[in-house]
Order: structure tokens, then sequence, then C-alpha cells
């Protein structure tokens, strides 16, 4: 089934990715056997990037998760996305998150985000032919 339908090819809008992003969660909760969703802001403005050096991050006291989408590629959105649902199963197995580069758990995220996006590219190829979200 296409996550698109008739708009393949057309420039990615932030509508679109929302739609994306509902599918896509489903796929992954279900991967990583999570129950129930997590508050998602969806950033628009390219300083919150560089602020951070991240593209994405949650906040482990309240669980939200801040995920930038600008001039972005859909997929890596999602590959980001992933990584931070990652985390969320470390902290609600109890463990003190180190999202420091190189740590055990910022590994971990890496791999199994990685592991997910090619798994789910794989049932939806028509994600190769998004733009970038402007």
């Amino acid at each position: 089934m296409s996550l698109l339908g008739r708009k393949r090819g057309r420039p990615t809008t932030k509508i679109q990715l929302e739609l994306i992003i509902k599918k896509f969660l489903v796929f992954v909760k279900r991967e990583l056997n999570i129950t129930h969703s997590f508050p998602i802001i969806l950033i628009e403005d390219i300083s919150f990037s560089t602020m951070h050096k991240s593209f994405g991050m949650i906040d482990p006291r309240d669980k939200v998760i801040h995920l930038s989408i600008i001039n972005r590629h859909p997929i890596d959105i999602l590959r980001t996305l992933a990584h931070e649902y990652v985390h969320l199963k470390q902290l609600m197995s109890g463990k003190v998150v180190d999202g420091s580069t190189g740590s055990l758990y910022e590994n971990q995220a890496n791999a199994k985000a990685g592991e997910l996006l090619r798994k789910y590219g794989k049932l939806h190829p028509e994600l190769f032919d998004l733009t970038p979200i402007r």
C-alpha cells in the first residue's frame, strides 16, 4: 500500500509528513513492543538543530520528542524519530540513558533506528521518491 497515494512525485508537505509519521509510528511501536504513544513536536525552525547540535531529542522527564523537520528528507526525519523511540524503550526499561556520542545507549539507538528504516523502506519504497521538507 502506498503512503503517498496520488501525490507521488510532488513536493512533500507538512500535512503529508504528518500522515507518514503517523503510519510509521504504528510500525515502530510494533517492532519495539511499545503500546502507547508519546507527544511529538515538529520543529520548523532551523536554529533548533544549530542550537542543540541534533535533529531530534527527547526530554526524559516528560517523554516529549522534539523533531526537526526543516530542510530534511522524510526518511531522515523518520530515522531520527525511530532513534528517539529506541531511547524511549530504553527509558521504559528503567535505564538511565546516556545520549552522548559513542555511549552504549546512543550506539544502540543508532543501530536499531537504521535497522527499522531499512525494514520500513522495503515495505514503502515510494518514500524514496519524496523531496525534502522546505
